[in-house]
């Protein structure tokens, strides 16, 4: 595993050049003492104004999510509340309220966790899916040897690459599944014996595809499920 947070900023700066967002796992102190590892897996950053280099670590980091990014919920409340979820092997029901400080119960998620974008170029208000994929073709054995580094327990595919979800499953020797849940929504996933994959929708989903309550939960009953079975 990276011992430090930008341990593999040089081999993606070489490979997706300027302009460039680093991203990876926030604070390495807090991930490393995490009980699960998780990875979140999203398309692009688009946060602030375009600039050469962005640390896109730094903005995951205590509250910054909330000083630089006004619609900040709209992406990361399912990322928070879900990883709050599994770090504390809660049910949904039981999963406290999100704070406006981006806290839950006084603790900021964000700095537990791994986050990267296939495209490290960064992007505007909304994506390109033939960008995203175009990325992942050109950058895919980088991105796979990122999510070695950062070697979590859970990976979540939001990134809509399907190959990506096939590539790491075939990477690490995992079982492929599907999982319907009692909202009549099919997830696929993949597992073994140490790691398990889901490949799923953006956090920022539209609420009348797949609500807060359906995103968060079909991911934590996933997790039960695999961590029951072990």
């Amino acid at each position: 595993m990276f011992e430090t947070e930008d341990e593999f900023d040089s081999v993606i700066k070489q490979e997706w050049g300027l302009p460039i967002v680093y991203d990876g796992i926030t604070n390495i102190d807090e991930y490393t003492k995490a009980p699960i590892k998780i990875l979140w897996i999203l398309k692009e950053g688009n946060e602030g104004e375009k600039q050469e280099e962005r640390y896109h670590r730094d903005f995951h980091l205590d509250d910054h999510i909330v000083v630089y990014y006004s619609r900040w919920k709209s992406t990361y409340k399912n990322i928070i509340l879900t990883t709050y979820g599994i770090l504390y092997n809660i049910p949904y029901k039981h999963i406290p309220s999100l704070s406006e400080d981006s806290t839950v119960n006084g603790e900021y998620m964000l700095n537990k966790i791994a986050l990267i974008n296939v495209n490290k170029n960064g992007g505007g208000g909304s994506s390109n899916r033939n960008v995203i994929e175009a990325n992942y073709t050109k950058h895919k054995n980088i991105l796979l040897q990122q999510i070695d580094g950062i070697n979590p327990d859970i990976i979540i595919n939001c990134s809509r690459v399907k190959r990506l979800y096939e590539d790491v499953a075939e990477k690490y020797g995992m079982e492929k599944k599907q999982f319907t849940s009692e909202f009549e929504l099919k997830v696929n996933f993949a597992e073994n014996s140490s790691k398990l994959l889901i490949d799923y929708w953006h956090p920022n989903v539209r609420s009348y595809y797949v609500s807060s309550e359906a995103y968060q939960k079909q991911i934590i009953d996933i997790y039960k499920m695999w961590k029951k079975s072990k």
